[in-house]
């Protein structure tokens, strides 16, 4: 229901205003403040409210508490004072393109689809539940339509329908209503009833963007941008792909192929210094000793898979009662023990434990990493596996 004193309703553009202090109470921390009129927006109905200044006092907050507009200051205003507003105008300008482009969006849902909007909140991205099921080539083309609505720049009507009127119109609603019902139509895709602020034409939405679209509960969470938002966004997108590009000497439009065939590269290139590896490791296990109640190696740079190949030949082909390899540098190293002797998993806790670590395994194999110098780890090891009983 729009009343006299809110002016965000009536002139929804109005950056600056002037208005009276009626009230002004101090409560804990802060003050809230009454004005005769205000455009400062509060937050409600999914939207976020109005910041800025009142006098150069900063206004960071205001709410809708039993009728009243209640803007949160941290210092008072004389009641009776005249004062000044400046808003946040690009704030408030990009919650109205994101609760437009909600609406279309969620108009355009409604009208192919049925499903109804049953949760919305405006943050750093727009985001919408849905009581159905939707999937993101489903939504690619509905942000194909929904800006192609945009483009034909139509005026968004607000209007307050009489009960009679109201009867008979078909609108979205989250909630039986009673009393005046402010309508906001959206021509060729939406008709709702909002209590927020919106663009006067589709046009100055701008543009909508689709994020995700995902399973949530027993229907379906869009996220999406909308407007200046949007746009920034599609911004930050080109820079990281030409950025890509140049890197990978790519045109921009097929960064994704550029990108497929240097992974397969760098699968070939892993795969084949794997095979190398396990070579070498065959050839180096030559020069380690045999019956070892404790072989413990360190190397660089091997992968995972390599360490456990050597660990295990440590102890089937050398029959060494405990190997230990590890693989990194200063003080964090990988790490692959191996055993059929021993019951490894019952010295897990104290290995991560002592050594900064983090890892476990079975009682034949344990893997992690440890955060600590390479001397620790070695006297700790030949501490615990180097003079065990056969």
């Amino acid at each position: 229901m729009e009343e006299m004193n809110e002016l965000f309703y009536r002139e929804p553009y109005t950056r600056e205003f002037d208005a009276e202090v009626i009230g002004c109470t101090h409560v804990q921390d802060h003050y809230e403040i009454v004005l005769s009129d205000t455009a400062f927006y509060p937050e409600g109905g999914g939207q976020p409210c109005d910041t800025g200044t009142l006098d150069q006092i900063n206004i960071e907050n205001v709410q809708r508490r039993d009728g009243a507009i209640v803007h949160c200051a941290d210092a008072p205003l004389a009641v009776g004072r005249k004062v000044h507003g400046i808003l946040n105008w690009q704030r408030r300008f990009d919650h109205m393109q994101e609760h437009s482009g909600e609406h279309l969006v969620s108009g355009l849902i409604f009208r192919k689809y049925g499903f109804d909007n049953v949760g919305f909140h405006m943050g750093e991205t727009i985001q919408i539940d849905f009581n159905g099921s939707l999937s993101f080539d489903e939504m690619r083309l509905i942000e194909v339509r929904a800006n192609e609505v945009i483009w034909q720049n139509e005026p968004i009507e607000i209007s307050y329908p009489t009960h009679d009127e109201l009867q008979s119109l078909s609108y979205r609603s989250k909630k039986e209503l009673h009393g005046r019902v402010r309508i906001v139509t959206i021509p060729d895709g939406d008709v709702c009833a909002c209590c927020g602020t919106h663009t006067a034409s589709t046009g100055e939405i701008g543009m909508i963007r689709i994020l995700s679209c995902e399973k949530h509960k027993q229907g379906t969470r869009v996220q999406m941008l909308a407007g200046r938002r949007a746009l920034q966004y599609d911004q930050e997108i080109f820079d990281q792909d030409h950025e890509i590009s140049v890197l990978l000497s790519s045109e921009m439009k097929k960064t994704g192929a550029a990108v497929k065939e240097l992974m397969q590269k760098l699968s070939e290139q892993r795969y084949q210094i794997g095979a190398l590896q396990k070579d070498l490791m065959t050839y180096q296990l030559q020069e380690y000793a045999a019956d070892l109640p404790l072989a413990m190696v360190f190397e660089k740079d091997l992968d995972r898979e390599t360490m456990r190949a050597l660990a295990i030949a440590l102890t089937e082909k050398k029959n060494c009662r405990v190997a230990a390899v590890l693989s990194g540098r200063e003080n964090a190293y990988g790490y692959v023990l191996v055993s059929h002797q021993v019951d490894l998993k019952k010295y897990s806790k104290l290995l991560n434990e002592s050594l900064h670590g983090a890892g476990g395994g079975t009682s034949d194999i344990l893997q992690g990493n440890f955060r600590t110098v390479k001397e620790d780890i070695s006297d700790l090891l030949k501490q615990l596996f180097a003079n065990l009983e056969q």
